[in-house]
């Protein structure tokens, strides 16, 4: 079975519930779409689970992003010196992450060895910025945040970064006529005010507000259409 989720934000005790709940086994195959660090406290800890299974893939969120724009600087020695060498951009990079819940997420970074915030730091390099793929009798696009910028008859290795990062689809936004787009990064309460996955004719949001208090985690299995909640 294919399955999506989205927009962990450090609950790695819904990821584990989660996982348990599908019943996630080597036969299936997971696609995580983005935004698994900050706000909660664990996302290092759900990137080194994911980065140990083969059937678990990841695609980059904005906060994934945010952070891998930080951890090259902040991974090397703090001085006076490095501190006065910072440009502005590398400032307000630090300053937007922070303010998004990055703080988690760096102080989990610094329990770990040099060796083991490389590799974290590759992982997330590697990220994809969309999958496709056929479940169901469906197709599916995957993304973080939806398409920005969209034309039904534009490649999507032709889209920019951002149209991918930071898309915030209306509820009467309309994509491909002929494929399915998956997506998180924009909790469904604010267009439906209920934490539970939305479905349009083109697409399905599937971020259920994780990171609130009253949130949840949402799972989509892409070839029953069957929805799951922890």
């Amino acid at each position: 079975m294919y399955y999506a989720i989205s927009d962990i934000h450090g609950r790695f005790d819904k990821y584990q519930e989660m996982l348990e709940l599908i019943e996630f086994a080597l036969r299936d195959t997971l696609y995580v779409l983005g935004d698994v660090i900050d706000r909660g406290p664990d996302g290092i800890r759900i990137l080194q689970d994911m980065m140990l299974q083969p059937n678990v893939f990841p695609l980059l969120g904005n906060h994934e992003f945010t952070a891998a724009v930080c951890l090259p600087w902040l991974m090397e020695e703090i001085t006076d010196q490095s501190l006065d060498a910072l440009d502005q951009t590398q400032i307000a990079a630090f300053s937007e992450w922070i303010a998004n819940g990055g703080g988690s997420t760096l102080r989990s970074l610094k329990q770990l060895s040099q060796e083991e915030r490389e590799d974290i730091l590759e992982y997330i390099r590697e990220m994809d910025l969309f999958a496709q793929l056929e479940a169901g009798g469906r197709s599916f696009v995957l993304t973080h945040s939806g398409l920005d910028h969209f034309s039904p008859d534009r490649p999507l290795p032709e889209y920019q970064l951002e149209d991918f990062l930071f898309c915030r689809p209306g509820p009467d936004t309309v994509y491909f006529p002929d494929k399915l787009l998956v997506f998180g990064h924009t909790p469904t309460r604010y267009l439906t005010k209920q934490d539970k996955i939305l479905r349009r004719e083109t697409w399905i949001d599937i971020d259920c507000g994780c990171a609130a208090p009253s949130g949840r985690l949402g799972c989509l299995c892409l070839d029953t259409m069957e929805e799951f909640y922890v």
